[in-house]
């Protein structure tokens, strides 16, 4: 079995596309391989030189982060939050191995984006969230000589593990041994990493979180957990330890510029 066979697409990705007539501003979009575009928003901080590039989890879209994108420019950073291809306004269909791909190519996009909006952002985070801490840490573990830090809000460690919480089909390693697991990533990543995850995730346990966090080869490392929290909610039921950890991990880990100034 290979990880762009349909069956594990049809388990790892749930698109959707936007509702009509939701046109925000800052839209900005990229052509990627095979011709398809992936597109999302770019939320500008009104001075900061800092992007936070991030990866949303897999029943969600760019759009729904419309409404709290204020929260993370409020943190000090430009907020670029992209579709997978499927998703939103993207084009194409969704698999594992064009995930990270276009993680890729969204990095290398970077200098031309900044460009474009007369920007430029000598700082760069990923942030991850749920399927979206694959695409964050995939950057993480062979770029960190270009990022300042990791961001990671309810990741799971072991790729095998999490297919089988969503679909109860049962694969082991020879079954599919081209997927790559998160917790192999972060063995490999040498970023300031900060971890949030909910202590009643029933989708992705926080042992996951914590397998993760013991990984992470960095020793400006911080895992927040949030009491009570389960996986679709704790940004909201975190309130403000989610937003001021973010915040502080922000603060801590801008040290060094990515292109020089």
């Amino acid at each position: 079995m290979k990880p762009d066979d349909a069956i594990i697409s049809h388990i790892l990705f749930h698109p959707r596309e936007e509702e009509p007539g939701f046109v925000p501003e800052g839209i900005r979009t990229l052509t990627v391989s095979g011709n398809a575009e992936i597109g999302g928003y770019l939320h500008l901080h009104p001075t900061s030189d800092t992007l936070l590039l991030f990866f949303h989890g897999n029943g969600e879209i760019a759009a729904d982060y419309d409404d709290i994108s204020s929260f993370f420019t409020n943190c000090g950073v430009s907020f670029w939050i992209v579709d997978y291809r499927g998703y939103g306004r993207s084009s194409g269909l969704p698999s594992y191995s064009l995930m990270f791909d276009d993680a890729q190519a969204l990095l290398n996009d970077v200098l031309r984006m900044a460009q474009a909006v007369g920007r430029t952002f000598n700082r760069i985070l990923v942030m991850g969230r749920s399927l979206g801490s694959a695409s964050a840490m995939f950057l993480a573990s062979r770029h960190a000589s270009q990022l300042s830090g990791l961001l990671l809000d309810s990741p799971y460690a072991d790729g095998l593990k999490l297919i089988y919480r969503l679909s109860g089909i049962a694969l082991n390693r020879e079954d599919l041994p081209e997927f790559m697991d998160n917790i192999d990533l972060m063995r490999t990543t040498d970023l300031p990493t900060l971890i949030i995850h909910g202590t009643i995730d029933q989708i992705i346990p926080v042992s996951d979180a914590r397998a993760l966090y013991n990984a992470c080869g960095n020793t400006a490392r911080r895992l927040v957990e949030i009491e009570g929290a389960g996986h679709n909610d704790l940004m909201f039921r975190g309130g403000d330890q989610y937003w001021s950890s973010i915040r502080q991990h922000i603060m801590q880990t801008i040290q060094k510029p990515i292109w020089p100034e």
